[in-house]
Parts: structure tokens; sequence; C-alpha cells
């Protein structure tokens, strides 16, 4: 992938950078735990870096993989891939080889800047240069790239109009590589010093991981003002309670005034206690739904004060944005009633609009002209109220989780249970710290709130929610409802011990007995049913044999179907459709088996000139097996109703 050029002189973002190095390199950059850098120094590092990368050779409009974990090295590996004229695509080097290096495929960079640790992991390509920022000097190369022969000598600054290319998360669908132009993040950082008024006296701690757009949007803010970016030392704090507790202590002791982060960081603030002496101003959230009254609860913890603000953004129009900002005074929304999450207005410079409904009603976000697969809708007020996501077939029951008193986070998905591997809605609940939570009262509350095609069969009680780096929701390491199968019937419940799951090879030699052993039954009664209609006296050899074939087909048909009718409906049940359609499905391939033998008996039997009896025939067979057929096509050809919603 190769990026645009503008003409020089149009503002860039790293220039904003650039300019205060010059005008403050004194000043305090960057800290990550006990790493300390100036204005200066990191002008230094960054122009060192640009050197190294010219010389691996990332050329004009060239794009370069920043596949890092420490954030540091991840900053310094951007600033200087944007100092060289490139642009660079932030990956993260913890994610299984198969989906980095597919990511790696897609976008095809010139470059790939990482670790030591994981050069096998992304060089999987001969023409793509690896250079790892932890090689020393000489081992492979003074710039620790491999050499190659057609190595760029001194390629000049390059002026290209792409300053980064960002994955999304993929969360609805395969992740998708979204450019974000120099344009793009000088408007973004204009907009937000005019929003929230950043300036070089600011301290921004920020949480994303280098990988995220998040942290993108965290240097450009902090470093484009001039201010000092507060970066967490990388240490994994697995225990929530632990990693709140180093958050606060972050935020005393740099004396930070800025804190941006994710929800499940907000919801943690919320719970503990806060610094004792801050000189915190503004807070702002994003990622996940953040509703009102969480909004109120961190606002209450931090004191009148301080700032709180609902940020929202999609990676897909990275720099535009809308934000609520909590008022002093309480809103009606927040006492009773269904939770909300606010919105609010759009960020300077950015057009929203909620497309295609009437004022009041829901309908599609869209920032800047971009879809962004949200949907909310225009209150009376004028503020945006953030409704959910577009595919996500249960966002009313994930609100209705959040209204009961003892959860403070939810999700609701789909799981595949065991043994009958039929798909149900499972209800993950974290209950409020110090609070036991009730499964089976859950439950209720959310069935008494959303329609029935939205509730779930079950509520399941974890300690958290697993997340990826960016603070998103891993929906794959969602933990399994033990005995989900026998349990989740129907709905309501809760996950229980799951009964011993048959063997395969048993199921299979079990069935083959049913088909056996109803085909014997059609055999023997066939002349008790149907005298002589096998009768093959008269016909002539060879044509004799074909025709017993065709009769032993037609037993075995028979008792494919009787043994489909009894145990054939829980693997169509794991399709998806609605109960009835399931059932009308089933029976019409149980009909599609075994029609052939009382049909044909009877055809066989009944004069071609006694046409009543023909009529009968043709309605009581013919007729109905073509409605089965229809009916199997529909259930094979149309997507259930909640998969189509989760775009599936």
């Amino acid at each position: 992938m190769s990026v645009e050029h503008v003409q020089v002189g149009k503002q860039r973002v790293d220039g904003l950078v650039a300019g205060w190095v010059d005008a403050t390199p004194s000043a305090e950059a960057v800290v990550c735990g006990v790493e300390r850098i100036t204005y200066g120094e990191l002008g230094r590092l960054v122009d060192t870096e640009a050197d190294r990368l010219r010389r691996a050779g990332l050329g004009d409009g060239g794009l370069a993989a920043v596949v890092l974990d420490r954030p540091v090295a991840a900053l310094v590996a951007m600033l200087g891939v944007l100092r060289a004229g490139g642009a660079y695509l932030p990956l993260d080097p913890t994610v299984p080889q198969e989906e980095l290096r597919r990511a790696l495929a897609d976008a095809d960079p010139t470059v790939v800047l990482t670790r030591e640790l994981y050069r096998v992991a992304v060089e999987d390509r001969p023409h793509r240069r690896v250079v790892c920022v932890d090689a020393e000097a000489g081992s492979a190369g003074e710039d620790g790239a491999r050499p190659h022969a057609d190595d760029a000598q001194d390629v000049p600054a390059a002026r290209g109009a792409t300053a980064c290319v960002l994955l999304t998360a993929g969360t609805t669908g395969p992740p998708g590589l979204v450019p974000v132009g120099h344009h793009d993040l000088v408007t973004a950082r204009n907009a937000w010093e005019q929003v929230y008024g950043s300036d070089a006296h600011d301290r921004h701690v920020h949480t994303a991981p280098p990988e995220s757009a998040g942290f993108t949007a965290g240097w450009v803010g902090a470093l484009g003002s001039g201010g000092t970016l507060i970066l967490p030392d990388g240490d994994e704090h697995h225990d929530p309670a632990a990693r709140g507790a180093a958050l606060r202590r972050l935020i005393a002791d740099e004396e930070a005034t800025v804190l941006a982060c994710g929800v499940p960081t907000a919801r943690l603030l919320t719970a503990q206690e806060p610094p004792r002496t801050t000189r915190l101003r503004l807070v702002t959230v994003t990622g996940d739904t953040w509703y009102l009254d969480e909004q109120r609860a961190l606002k209450d913890r931090l004191g009148g004060d301080v700032r709180v603000v609902n940020a929202y953004t999609v990676t897909e129009a990275f720099g535009a944005g809308a934000r609520f900002e909590l008022p002093e005074t309480r809103q009606p929304s927040e006492s009773g009633g269904e939770p909300v999450s606010l919105i609010g207005v759009p960020l300077p410079g950015t057009y929203l609009t909620v497309r295609g409904s009437a004022p009041g009603e829901r309908g599609p976000i869209v920032l800047n002209g971009v879809d962004t697969g949200d949907d909310g809708r225009i209150r009376d007020d004028g503020l945006l109220e953030f409704l959910g996501r577009r595919q996500g077939a249960y966002a009313a029951a994930e609100r209705a989780l959040h209204g009961h008193p003892d959860v403070r986070e939810g999700l609701v998905a789909e799981v595949e249970t065991e043994p009958s591997r039929d798909v149900k809605v499972v209800a993950y609940a974290v209950p409020v710290e110090g609070r036991e939570l009730d499964p089976v009262d859950v439950h209720r509350h959310v069935c008494r709130t959303v329609p029935r095609d939205a509730q779930p069969h079950a509520v399941v009680s974890v300690r958290s929610l697993p997340r990826t780096r960016a603070d998103k929701v891993d929906r794959r390491n969602l933990p399994l409802p033990v005995g989900a199968g026998p349990v989740l019937g129907g709905k309501g419940g809760t996950a229980g011990p799951a009964s011993p799951e048959m063997p395969a090879g048993c199921a299979v030699a079990g069935i083959l007995v049913l088909v056996a052993l109803f085909a014997l039954l059609a055999w023997v009664f066939t002349d008790l049913l149907w005298p002589y209609s096998t009768d093959l006296s008269d016909v002539p050899a060879p044509y004799a044999d074909r025709f017993r074939f065709l009769y032993f087909c037609e037993n075995v048909a028979f008792g494919a179907g009787v043994a489909f009718l009894l145990v054939g409906r829980p693997g169509m049940a794991r399709v998806g459709h609605s109960g009835w359609f399931t059932t009308a499905a089933h029976l019409s391939v149980v009909w599609l088996l075994a029609a052939w033998w009382p049909q044909d008996n009877s055809y066989r039997l009944t004069a071609k000139t006694d046409w009543p009896a023909q009529a009968v025939l043709v309605y009581a067979f013919n007729v109905s097996l073509m409605i089965a057929a229809v009916v199997v096509a529909a259930f094979v050809a149309v997507t259930p109703k909640w998969r189509r919603r989760l775009g599936r």
C-alpha cells in the first residue's frame, strides 16, 4: 500500500510536534515508568529513527507497519515514519500469528518495525524489510535490518497525505484498513483543543495500547498541543482492582490534568476511591456503551470540578466525533426508566446526522458521510442518544442488564451449546463490587423489559468480561456456560452441570440401527398394506433386479425418514430459526424421505383410468412433496433473524 502526496507547506501532524521540539526543547514530552523524555530528546530519537527507516528502504509515500508492544518505542517509531515521509500501520504483536500475517498481507507494508521477539512472526515475505528496534548495532546491519542489495540511500523526506492506516476492530466482520490523513489528525487536534482547552501545561494520561486508534489520538492531542504524554509502563495487571489502583497512583504521582480511557477503566475508577490529591480537570471516556448514570457516578466520585465527557468516534471516521459533557445539574434522563447513553453534539468540523429517519426516531449514525454502523436518535433537546450497533440483536437486553441494581456491566451473545450443539443466547453479567448476583432474578428483570425474540435463554454471572489490549470485549474468549445444552432448552434459567455427551461413533451406529429397523418394518408391511404391489413374476430380467433395487431404496428412504423424525430436530435447531419454522422444515425433510414408500406402492395398485383415486394420490403425495421441498429450500437459504442482526 502506498500513500498519496500533497504539496509542500501543508500542515502535517508531525510538524506540530516538531514545532514544540524547537520551541520548548527542555519541556517534558513523554513519561512512561522511570523513563522521562524531553521534547528535545524526543526530536533526536525521531530523527535517528527516520534516518534508519530511509536506509531500510522506506521511500516517498511508503507504508511502515509498527508491530511493537512497548509504548515509548512505538511512539518514536510512529513519529519516525512520519518524519521519513511515510505512513504507519500500528499492529498488535501479541495476536495469533495467522491474524498478524493476514493483516500484513492485506496492507503489504514496505518496512516492518518490531522487536527481535516478534521477527519470525512478521518476516514471512522475502521483499519485506524488517527493522528490529532493539537490535544491537552491527548485528544485522547498522539499523537492525538484514541488508538488501537494493537499499535506498538517503531518500528525502516525503510529504504524504496519509499519516497512518488503522485496523478496525472487526467486531461485525473481518477487520479492515482505514487510511487517516494528516488533515484529519490536525483537524481533530484543533477540535479537541477548542472544546477541551488543551495547552502546553496539560499532562495527559492515556491508557490505550500502541496498536489502537486511541493511542494515535492520545499522542496527537498531547504532543500536538505541547503537553506531556503519560503512558502506563506496560506492566499487565490482570486483577481489575490492582489495575485501577495503579492508574490512581499514576494520576496522583504525575499530577495528571487529563485522563483518556475506555469504559472498563472508567468503571474501575468509579468503584474505587479517587486519588487523595489530584489536579485532574478532564476525563474523556470512549469505547463501549457508557450510560448516563455511570457518567454521573464517575463525576460524583471525582468531584464536581472535573469535566467528565462521553466521547464518541469510530475508526472508519477517525478524527470526526461527538461528545456529551455531563452538566452540573442532573438530567431528567438520569432518574428512573431505561438506561440512556448520550453522545451529545458533534465536535467542531464534524458533520453528524441520523440518516433516513424522522426526528426522534431510530436511524443510522453518520459522521462526515461515513456510516458508523451504529444507531441513534436525535432527542427533543437536540442531543444524540446512542442506541447500539445496528447489527447487534441484543442491545435492548444489554440495556436491561445494566438497569438491574446488582449488575455493573453486561453482555449478551450467542453461544453454541453442548452436547446438542444448539445456538443459544446467553447474558453475561458482572456483579457490582461487594454484591451477590442472583442470575434467576436478573433473567426475570431482563425478560420483563425486552421483546421475546431478544430475551436470553440464561444469565451467567462472571467476575469480569474478557477484553483485548484495547479494552474491547473479546467475544472469542467468553466463558462457555457449563452444561448449557440440557439447561438452556427454553427461555430462562442459569447454566448448570452438563449431561455426558454420547461419543460420535455410538451416535452414528445408533442412527444406522434405527434406519435398518424401520426399513425392515417397511419391507414386512408392504405386502400387508399393498398386496402384490411388488410382484415381479411377470417382469423379465434384468429389469426385475432393477425394480427390486428400487423397492430396497424406497424401504431405506422410509427408514431414514422415520429415524430423522426421531433424532434429527436438534441438529436443525442449531441453525437458529424460530421453533415453528424449524419444526416445519424438520417434518418436511421427514416427508421427503418417507413418502416414496407409500406413494409408489399406492400408484402401482391404482388403475390409470381411476381418476378420483389418481387425483387423491397427486394431491396427497406430489403436491405435498413440492411444498415440503419449498420449505426445506427456504430453511437453508434464509438467514435466521438474529444472525442477520449480528452480520453473520
